[in-house]
């Protein structure tokens, strides 16, 4: 169903998501490791700041053509952010909880979009009407005052732009602290491991023997003596005197087994395995220019477009009416930006394709963000004449 004209304008959501803040509030023990703040920035970068395309498709011809969409799509989602931003922090409520929305803001008159408003996914709950076989969603957040009802507004699925970082059953979607709950568990503490164990002076615990039978007293004045002197990166590889029998023996890990916390190092490769991003992005590793450029490649392939096709698909459907797709526009993301790579590499590609005729002159300049050649000079493609079927050479030898 079309979404029913609203002017729920930002002005009106501007209270409401005073509380939007709050989501984040179980997002903070996770984003405080490194790989996983990386992963989420790479993620939500990458997409975010792919440019969207209308396209029309006429016979044979896919050309690129204007839309009053392209104001919300490539320069304001809504009064207070950017096209880049809206995008961004629904694709990075998707990356944490699993799905991320956009409110499709219509004007009322006209039924024309006039802005995409992200909602805070944490409160969303989806309902079916079963008479109307409706979806609804609600979202719910706590208004400036704490003794203030709760606000909570409802949305038909029409409305709102849907994104999910992973799905089993394409309703409810599944985000990194729900398919990486053991990772974070892991490595918050290691994290909290490797921070005393620096804190304490790289010295692991030990007990202190004596001969002599110490009262509860007398025991804690030798211990707090002990670590006075030997506790803390200061007092790192200082000399205990101990007297009166007193003997220090060393318990737990070697300075061998302190390779523990390079073990941390895993928590990269995991994160990695979780969310498709290569871990050289991660700054993890050594790999080579050349090879890097390859899993740039592959970073493409695997990870990026896959939620392209399926954000190229939702927008398409919701932003544009039946009228207008069936008049043959769609939405584009240029996955190329990210395929761009140096001067040399992209003239040498974009030669090629015109001597075979596979591109335009203006494809190109389409590919480099810049506008047609003036008066249709760059529609034209072009073919070598050096090439020629073998057959028409004749010979017998051919």
């Amino acid at each position: 169903r079309a979404a029913r004209p609203r002017n729920e304008g930002w002005g009106d959501f501007e209270n409401w998501l005073k509380g939007y803040n709050e989501s984040y509030a179980g997002i903070v023990p996770a984003e405080r490791l490194s790989p996983v703040a990386a992963a989420h920035r790479i993620y939500t970068n990458s997409l975010a700041s792919l440019p969207w395309i209308v396209r029309r498709k006429q016979g044979a011809n896919r050309d690129e053509t204007e839309h009053y969409i392209e104001q919300v799509l490539k320069t304001r989602a809504n009064p207070w952010m950017s096209a880049f931003l809206a995008r961004k922090v629904m694709l990075s409520q998707a990356f944490w909880y699993g799905v991320g929305y956009l409110y499709i803001d219509r004007d009322p008159q006209t039924a024309r979009i006039v802005g995409l408003i992200p909602l805070p996914s944490e409160s969303a709950v989806r309902a079916v009407d079963t008479q109307t076989q409706t979806v609804w969603y609600s979202f719910t957040v706590q208004g400036d005052d704490p003794e203030q009802k709760k606000l909570t507004r409802k949305f038909q699925e029409s409305e709102l732009l849907i994104h999910r970082f992973e799905t089993y059953d394409g309703r409810s979607g599944r985000g990194f602290l729900e398919l990486a709950k053991n990772v974070i568990s892991a490595d918050s503490a290691a994290q909290r491991y490797q921070e005393k164990f620096f804190r304490q002076g790289s010295r692991p615990a030990g007990v202190i023997l004596t001969d002599a039978q110490l009262d509860p007293e007398a025991a804690g004045i030798v211990r707090s003596d002990f670590e006075r002197m030997a506790s803390g990166m200061d007092n790192a590889f200082r000399v205990a005197v101990l007297d009166n029998g007193l003997k220090f023996q060393q318990l737990g890990i070697s300075q061998a087994d302190a390779q523990y916390i390079e073990g941390r190092a895993f928590t990269v490769d995991e994160v990695s395995r979780i969310t498709g991003i290569p871990s050289y992005m991660m700054q993890a590793g050594k790999q080579s220019y050349s090879s890097n450029e390859q899993q740039q490649l592959d970073f493409v392939v695997s990870t990026l477009t896959a939620p392209v096709v399926s954000m190229e698909q939702e927008w398409t459907y919701k932003l544009l009416t039946e009228q207008e797709r069936a008049d043959g526009y769609y939405l584009r993301l240029n996955i190329m930006a990210m395929l761009r790579g140096d001067n040399e590499s992209r003239s040498r590609y974009y030669e090629k394709m015109i001597a075979l005729g596979v591109y335009s002159q203006d494809d190109c300049r389409a590919l480099e963000d810049r506008s047609p050649l003036p008066g249709g000079l760059g529609k034209s493609y072009w073919m070598s004449k050096n090439y020629d079927r073998i057959e028409n050479f004749g010979g017998e030898n051919v």
